[in-house]
Protein backbone atom coordinates (compact mmCIF):
# COMPACT_ATOMS: atom_id res chain seq x y z
CA UNK A 1 0.00 0.00 0.00
CA UNK A 2 1.47 3.32 -0.72
CA UNK A 3 1.89 5.65 1.91
CA UNK A 4 -0.76 8.74 2.44
CA UNK A 5 0.52 11.82 1.36
CA UNK A 6 -1.32 15.23 1.39
CA UNK A 7 -1.23 18.99 0.89
CA UNK A 8 -1.11 21.04 3.16
CA UNK A 9 -4.65 22.64 1.97
CA UNK A 10 -6.07 19.04 2.72
CA UNK A 11 -4.41 18.18 5.88
CA UNK A 12 -7.65 20.28 8.15
CA UNK A 13 -9.87 18.21 6.51
CA UNK A 14 -8.62 15.01 6.69
CA UNK A 15 -8.02 15.70 10.25
CA UNK A 16 -11.37 16.48 10.61
CA UNK A 17 -12.68 13.17 9.19
CA UNK A 18 -10.33 11.69 11.51
CA UNK A 19 -11.44 13.19 14.47
CA UNK A 20 -14.96 12.03 13.88
CA UNK A 21 -14.09 8.79 13.27
CA UNK A 22 -12.53 8.70 16.76
CA UNK A 23 -16.03 10.09 17.76
CA UNK A 24 -17.82 6.86 16.61
CA UNK A 25 -18.58 7.57 13.11
CA UNK A 26 -19.53 4.88 10.37
CA UNK A 27 -18.69 6.02 6.71
CA UNK A 28 -20.57 4.90 3.37
CA UNK A 29 -18.64 5.74 0.04
CA UNK A 30 -21.40 7.56 -2.65
CA UNK A 31 -20.14 6.60 -5.91
CA UNK A 32 -20.68 8.27 -9.30
CA UNK A 33 -23.73 6.39 -11.62
CA UNK A 34 -21.12 4.10 -13.12
CA UNK A 35 -19.63 2.59 -9.80
CA UNK A 36 -16.06 4.21 -10.52
CA UNK A 37 -15.30 7.18 -8.39
CA UNK A 38 -16.31 8.28 -4.89
CA UNK A 39 -18.60 11.19 -5.76
CA UNK A 40 -19.28 11.74 -1.82
CA UNK A 41 -18.47 10.68 1.62
CA UNK A 42 -21.45 10.33 3.37
CA UNK A 43 -20.62 9.61 7.58
CA UNK A 44 -23.46 8.81 10.61
CA UNK A 45 -23.62 8.29 14.08
CA UNK A 46 -26.56 7.05 15.67
CA UNK A 47 -26.14 8.12 19.79
CA UNK A 48 -28.52 9.25 22.79
CA UNK A 49 -31.85 9.26 20.03
CA UNK A 50 -30.08 11.15 17.80
CA UNK A 51 -28.47 10.96 14.23
CA UNK A 52 -25.64 13.42 13.48
CA UNK A 53 -24.68 12.73 9.59
CA UNK A 54 -22.49 14.22 7.03
CA UNK A 55 -21.81 14.84 3.47
CA UNK A 56 -18.51 15.47 2.23
CA UNK A 57 -19.06 16.33 -1.26
CA UNK A 58 -15.12 17.86 -2.02
CA UNK A 59 -13.08 19.58 0.82
CA UNK A 60 -14.58 22.71 0.47
CA UNK A 61 -18.28 21.00 -0.04
CA UNK A 62 -20.05 19.56 3.01
CA UNK A 63 -23.42 19.51 5.07
CA UNK A 64 -24.15 17.93 8.49
CA UNK A 65 -26.88 18.28 10.65
CA UNK A 66 -28.82 15.82 13.65
CA UNK A 67 -31.70 14.66 13.78
CA UNK A 68 -33.97 13.24 16.00
CA UNK A 69 -34.44 9.63 16.01
CA UNK A 70 -36.13 8.54 19.62
CA UNK A 71 -36.71 4.88 18.11
CA UNK A 72 -33.28 4.48 16.32
CA UNK A 73 -32.77 3.98 12.44
CA UNK A 74 -36.84 3.07 12.13
CA UNK A 75 -37.58 6.54 13.41
CA UNK A 76 -35.75 9.12 12.13
CA UNK A 77 -37.56 12.65 11.94
CA UNK A 78 -36.80 14.47 8.31
CA UNK A 79 -36.75 17.74 10.10
CA UNK A 80 -33.12 18.49 11.25
CA UNK A 81 -32.62 19.74 15.04
CA UNK A 82 -28.73 21.45 13.89
CA UNK A 83 -27.43 21.79 10.06
CA UNK A 84 -24.59 23.30 8.81
CA UNK A 85 -23.47 23.65 5.25
CA UNK A 86 -19.24 24.77 4.41
CA UNK A 87 -16.12 23.23 4.81
CA UNK A 88 -15.46 20.10 5.87
CA UNK A 89 -13.32 20.75 8.48
CA UNK A 90 -15.90 23.54 9.54
CA UNK A 91 -18.92 21.12 9.74
CA UNK A 92 -17.09 18.17 10.97
CA UNK A 93 -16.00 20.67 13.83
CA UNK A 94 -19.04 22.36 14.28
CA UNK A 95 -20.82 19.06 14.98
CA UNK A 96 -18.83 17.61 16.67
CA UNK A 97 -18.74 20.65 19.11
CA UNK A 98 -22.75 20.15 19.65
CA UNK A 99 -23.31 18.67 22.59
CA UNK A 100 -25.18 15.57 23.12
CA UNK A 101 -28.69 14.91 22.54
CA UNK A 102 -30.81 15.88 25.21
CA UNK A 103 -28.18 17.61 27.29
CA UNK A 104 -28.33 20.82 28.59
CA UNK A 105 -27.21 23.32 25.31
CA UNK A 106 -28.30 20.93 22.78
CA UNK A 107 -30.05 21.61 19.95
CA UNK A 108 -34.15 20.70 20.37
CA UNK A 109 -36.04 22.76 17.92
CA UNK A 110 -36.67 20.71 15.01
CA UNK A 111 -36.12 23.06 11.56
CA UNK A 112 -37.15 22.68 7.95
CA UNK A 113 -34.42 20.94 6.31
CA UNK A 114 -32.53 22.75 3.41
CA UNK A 115 -33.48 21.63 0.15
CA UNK A 116 -29.47 20.54 -0.39
CA UNK A 117 -29.56 18.67 2.71
CA UNK A 118 -29.03 15.09 2.16
CA UNK A 119 -31.41 12.62 3.93
CA UNK A 120 -30.89 8.89 4.96
CA UNK A 121 -33.61 6.67 3.27
CA UNK A 122 -34.90 6.16 6.51
CA UNK A 123 -35.17 9.36 7.33
CA UNK A 124 -36.91 10.81 4.13
CA UNK A 125 -41.04 11.34 3.92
Amino acid sequence: MLPLTMTDEERPHIDAIGRSMEAGFRFLHLRSDDGLVVAAIYAERWRDGALDTYTALGMTEAMAARYPAPGGPADVDPHPLWHASGSVQEVVTDLLALPRHGERGAPRKRLQAPSNLWLPPSARP
